[in-house]
């Protein structure tokens, strides 16, 4: 019999209106012009129940109708389509809606995680994949939507948005015993350090925000300096506590801050930081001034013992989100024609390190890596004096050359008016 190459489907509001003429054999309706509704019932094995599939044929005789209704029992009786596959295969849209979705995220402990994969899915998979059935979604149209999706994201971004299709498929695939699609041939695009050479400033420019954020933002003032004096990322400095700061202005650190569960989780393998660190004069002056005007004001983040408390969120750090508000308004405030992101801060650390000859293996013990063999070779005889003398020297941008401190004390004037401005930027948030 000739491959029937034009079978498809139709509306089932079309198959219950055009029933067709009944033939002489069972389950084949005549629609006329070479066209037949075909009925196949059949035990399903998964179910042992009754089960029927209908079709509608185009361009073939009664004979071949008839040897196509033969192909629907087979493939009820198997459990599994002429290709192998299993039958009733679902919609991308349909399988994320269902309880299988469950099985995706079951495995993320928190939450927040696993409400984050679901709006990607929503944002990013439905609108573009929603309508293709699992089988129907090939390789050549992913890599066309890794093009459309470099225009608007980063490559990082695009990379986790592919990955989640990429599991999602592969456990549906799986599920109906569909062959794995090669990925290999999906081209997808480099992660380079390009925005990170974008996402930092001139010494100039970063003393013009921070002093902008001492003068404006007086709270946040200790937690910024606290990044661009030692170069740390934004979990480890949300995570440090009082009773880890020694006397001799030393932080232990033995834990970081995951602003997107809300936790506090040990320092990982993929973000490295020094175990101590000594903060440079000036900003554990700035440290300890917060410390008792937290204390003055009952605030009540003092009983979670971080040194950089939330304003309004109790036992929690000040949010990543935050840090970037305040960031963004101090540059704005300082009229800086080139903005960049909080982390960027970290990424000026290392450009003023430099310029300010601190050696490569202090810069990069103190910087952290994910490679295990780099960070064993940088941070082995790097001590906390050679990081406290790095700091020192990066600070020298917003206190001066030849300058170790700066007086951090305010009169009660301007103490209230820094309150106030404070409190007004507080409630534009």
């Amino acid at each position: 019999m000739k491959r029937l190459a034009h079978f498809h489907s139709r509306e089932e509001s079309y198959m219950r209106q055009s029933k067709g003429k009944k033939t002489k054999y069972p389950g084949v309706y005549s629609l006329g012009e070479g066209s037949f509704r075909i009925v196949a019932k059949a035990i399903d094995p998964r179910t042992k129940k009754p089960k029927f599939k209908e079709r509608v044929v185009e361009n073939i005789d009664v004979n071949e109708a008839v040897a196509f209704r033969a192909e629907l029992i087979k493939e009820i009786e198997s459990g599994a389509s002429a290709s192998g596959a299993p039958m009733d295969i679902p919609r991308l849209a349909t399988l994320c809606g269902s309880s299988w979705i469950t099985f995706l995220v079951a495995n993320v402990e928190r939450v927040r995680a696993a409400k984050l994969i679901g709006e990607q899915v929503e944002q990013q998979l439905l609108p573009r994949w929603g309508d293709y059935f699992i089988d129907r979604i090939e390789i050549a149209e992913i890599d066309a939507w890794v093009r459309e999706l470099e225009s608007d994201y980063v490559p990082t971004t695009v990379r986790r948005f592919v990955g989640l299709l990429r599991r999602i498929l592969a456990k549906a695939r799986g599920q109906y015993g569909l062959p794995p699609l090669d990925w290999s041939l999906v081209s997808l695009p480099k992660v380079t350090d390009e925005h990170a050479r974008k996402n930092r400033l001139p010494p100039e420019d970063i003393a013009k925000a921070l002093q902008v954020i001492e003068e404006e933002f007086p709270f946040y003032a200790p937690f910024f300096c606290t990044m661009f004096s030692t170069g740390l990322r934004y979990c480890h400095v949300a995570a440090m506590r009082w009773a880890k700061l020694s006397s001799a202005g030393i932080v232990t650190l033995d834990e970081a801050y995951e602003y997107k569960t809300q936790t506090f989780v040990p320092i990982s393998a993929r973000k490295r930081a020094p175990g101590e660190i000594r903060l440079e004069p000036y900003t554990l002056e700035l440290v300890r001034q917060h410390r008792k005007s937290l204390m003055r004001d009952a605030h009540p983040g003092l009983k979670s013992g971080l040194l950089f408390p939330a304003e309004q969120r109790e036992g929690l750090p000040i949010s990543n989100q935050q840090v970037n508000t305040i960031w963004k308004r101090a540059q704005n405030k300082a009229g800086l024609s080139k903005l960049i992101t909080a982390h960027g801060v970290r990424h000026t650390f290392h450009d003023v390190a430099r310029k300010r000859d601190v050696d490569v293996a202090t810069v990069k013990a103190m910087a952290g890596h994910t490679n295990d063999a780099r960070h064993f070779l940088y941070s082995q005889g790097v001590d906390v004096d050679e990081r406290a003398e790095a700091s020192r020297r990066v600070m020298t941008v917003v206190l001066g050359e030849g300058c170790e401190s700066r007086d951090v004390s305010r009169d009660a004037s301007n103490e209230n008016s820094c309150d106030d401005e404070k409190s007004q930027g507080t409630a534009e948030l």
